[in-house]
């Protein structure tokens, strides 16, 4: 069963859309997992339904697929624009339960993405580590976003992503909650953490950026899965990425 609408969400004060996926539980015992989908920076709520087999790994693993919509937002909690980290993070399972009664329990839930979708993923589940089982991050966009604004500060006027200010803002300042390899340290003192997966494709242009991000986490006391195939940033690799973690995990 596939379900598209919008609904309305306090932390950014906007109807915004939402994709669920559920699958026939006439044909599982049980109850079915929960995997929350974030999309990209160009991408939205359909995105995983309409470019990968995801409706079909929904009744083959028995899991509910929810994929919200944040826009261009990099999953953050943005000063006049809406809290979005907040609607993905806190608000969102509260609506999903009440509307779909799924499971809200820690061993249950799962969080992935795309890119900075994948950014998003490894965001929440480092942030809120009590809710999230596992976490998958295919692609992973700005593993080194401290980085990466301090290149765009270098820009000034013909910055390259104009939309980094808009999240970021003027001064393209990031704080720790930003940055995942900060957010990795300190989950790596909680005894309690979701398993990590993530992947990326040797032809990917984030390649390079990912290598290094996986090699800093290695260092740490988390159950890490770093996985590398030949593909690029696109959708043929992110399907695989998903079949591989629903064959490793589900």
């Amino acid at each position: 069963m596939v379900l598209t609408g919008s609904v309305y969400s306090k932390s950014i004060d906007v109807d915004t859309w939402l994709s669920v996926v559920y699958p026939d539980r006439s044909n599982k015992s049980g109850p079915p997992k929960v995997a929350y989908m974030l999309h990209g920076s160009t991408g939205n709520s359909t995105n995983w339904v309409q470019n990968t087999l995801l409706p079909l790994y929904a009744q083959e693993y028995n899991v509910v697929f929810i994929m919200p919509e944040v826009g261009n937002t990099w999953y953050r909690n943005i000063k006049d624009r809406g809290s979005y980290f907040t609607y993905i993070a806190d608000e969102l399972p509260e609506l999903v339960y009440k509307m779909f009664r799924v499971s809200m329990e820690r061993e249950n839930v799962a969080i992935m993405g795309n890119s900075m979708g994948a950014y998003g993923a490894l965001k929440c589940a480092l942030a809120r580590p009590d809710q999230y089982w596992l976490c998958g991050a295919f692609s992973t966009a700005c593993v080194g976003i401290r980085a990466y604004l301090a290149e765009l500060r270098q820009q000034k006027d013909a910055i390259e992503n104009p939309n980094m200010r808009s999240v970021f803002g003027p001064e393209l300042a990031c704080e720790d909650s930003d940055d995942l390899l900060k957010l990795a340290e300190k989950a790596a003192q909680n005894p309690l953490n979701p398993s990590i997966y993530m992947t990326i494709g040797a032809n990917d242009f984030l390649y390079e950026a990912n290598i290094q991000f996986s090699d800093s986490l290695k260092e740490l006391p988390l159950d890490f899965t770093f996985e590398s195939w030949s593909g690029g940033h696109d959708w043929h690799f992110w399907n695989q990425s998903l079949k591989s973690i629903l064959d490793k995990y589900f």
